[in-house]
């Protein structure tokens, strides 16, 4: 599924599953990218991704053909379109706090009238110069997917202004980030902190935007469904090693 087909099943309100890549590896991204998952996240805010070892897992996802969502560490624009020139076209922008923050970011990723993007010449977003450079800024804009991430309580007091910045395609939950911040630190089924991810969920959608949310099973998946969320990540690369390994383990002993 390419970038474009992923954001036409968000505005049909399809469910779209995605899972996280930490591990700084291009096999990873072809072992995932054929399992079934719409969408991988490359996270490079709390992993030791490189950028050269990126360039070659962004080669891994066209090779299957699924897209790529990488999530910055920085709050550099300048980083933004270096990621875009390399040929990513979804981008996770972490620890929005304010509407002014986040239009500076979304500017930085748009070229004119929209935006300030730089325009980098030969790049592999323009298929090294093959591209024409009005064809490739049209694309650049239908195909781009910017997914803002509210996870601080200057994020959540700011919601309704920050929904107003255009250029948002969903507004993605972490729920282990905004439970710290509701001061319910890793108690993501708290009470309080469910409320707010149903009213954050409400307003997006309330302005028209996708709503996304990091989960642990499939019954969290069912239950935010319900509240509107259609766009989620489940699992991590990571987990899903220690989780073999210890099945294999457990069951390894068992039999002896």
């Amino acid at each position: 599924m390419k970038e474009e087909s992923l954001k036409k099943k968000l505005q049909d309100g399809q469910v779209v599953y995605g899972t996280w890549v930490r591990i700084p590896s291009p096999i990873v991204v072809e072992v995932l990218g054929n399992t079934g998952f719409d969408v991988l996240h490359l996270d490079l805010e709390h992993s030791s991704i490189e950028w050269a070892t990126l360039d070659h897992m962004v080669l891994a996802g066209y090779k299957q053909q699924i897209p790529l969502a990488v999530r910055t560490a920085t709050q550099n624009p300048a980083d933004l379109y270096r990621l875009m020139d390399m040929g990513v076209s979804m981008l996770i922008l972490p620890r929005i706090d304010t509407a002014v923050q986040c239009q500076a970011l979304l500017k930085g990723i748009r070229y004119n009238p929209r935006g300030d993007r730089g325009i980098g010449g030969p790049v592999r977003a323009n298929d090294w110069g093959a591209i024409g450079l009005d064809e490739h800024m049209k694309k650049a804009e239908s195909n781009t997917l910017v997914l803002v991430q509210i996870e601080s309580k200057e994020g959540l007091e700011n919601l309704d202004e920050i929904l107003q910045v255009p250029g948002i395609d969903i507004i993605y939950i972490g729920p282990l980030d905004l439970s710290q911040a509701l001061g319910y630190p890793g108690q993501v089924e708290a009470p309080a902190v469910q409320e707010v991810i149903r009213s954050i969920a409400k307003k997006a959608r309330n302005c028209g935007v996708a709503v996304g949310i990091h989960v642990s099973n499939q019954e969290q998946t069912a239950y935010w469904s319900t509240q509107g969320i259609q766009y989620f990540t489940i699992g991590m690369d990571v987990a899903f090693l220690r989780s073999a390994g210890l099945s294999l383990m457990d069951s390894i002993r068992y039999k002896l």
